[in-house]
């Protein structure tokens, strides 16, 4: 893991950090609440458990008490791995269908449709935010770490997980240069103490973690 300063802090777009062309936005949250209800239904059959949910919860700390929101929660699997560990559990995802199969997997659970540019949350609402494996999917990555930082209680912390990108290749994740950069972003917006830290899920999966604190 480690720290991150302001030297070397980049304002620029390069990780997508910035906010993405607004005519682009449409299209990004009509294809998610396009999903059938057997479209989730067939994504959480395949994907129901993966292992990075349960090793980012275990990642963050979540313990009995804790207030836990998943931004992207999808069919609830990290909100069930919280919950089980006695945590307040809450999840945000834009697709309904998903919305209803998180809700009937973890009845604890407040779960509502959202996104993360607009958390359905007061202020202060959370010791925990995770976002797993779709920070890149958000239209305006700026607005959803300013209304990350606004749901956070105090010291509550902000964990953005992404697989881990070879410099230069393309696809869904973040490279560690991409990583620097958010994280670089994350103390421009007023998050404490940035780090970014990294986590092996078998052989195969690894993800950069990215983590601001809300001071």
């Amino acid at each position: 893991m480690h720290r991150h300063g302001r030297r070397g802090i980049a304002a620029t777009t390069d990780a997508g950090v910035g906010p993405v062309d607004p005519r682009n936005v449409p299209t990004v949250h009509s294809e998610v609440e396009r999903w059938s209800p057997f479209k989730a239904w067939l994504y959480s059959l395949i994907r129901r458990s993966p292992k990075s949910n349960l090793a980012i919860v275990e990642y963050a700390g979540v313990e009995e008490g804790v207030r836990f929101l998943d931004i992207g929660c999808g069919p609830g699997a990290a909100l069930a791995h919280a919950a089980a560990r006695g945590a307040m559990v809450a999840g945000v995802d834009p697709s309904p269908s998903m919305v209803e199969r998180a809700a009937a997997r973890v009845g604890s659970a407040d779960v509502r449709v959202g996104s993360a540019e607009a958390l359905p949350f007061s202020d202060d609402s959370f010791d925990v935010v995770i976002n797993v494996a779709s920070f890149h999917h958000w239209a305006d990555r700026e607005a959803g770490l300013v209304e990350a930082l606004r749901v956070l209680a105090p010291s509550g912390t902000l964990h953005v997980v992404e697989g881990l990108l070879r410099e230069g290749k393309d696809g869904h994740g973040l490279s560690r240069r991409d990583a620097d950069v958010l994280a670089g972003r994350m103390l421009e917006l007023g998050y404490a103490d940035p780090t970014i830290d990294s986590l092996r899920t078998g052989w195969r999966h690894e993800y950069v973690i990215v983590t601001g604190t809300a001071s």
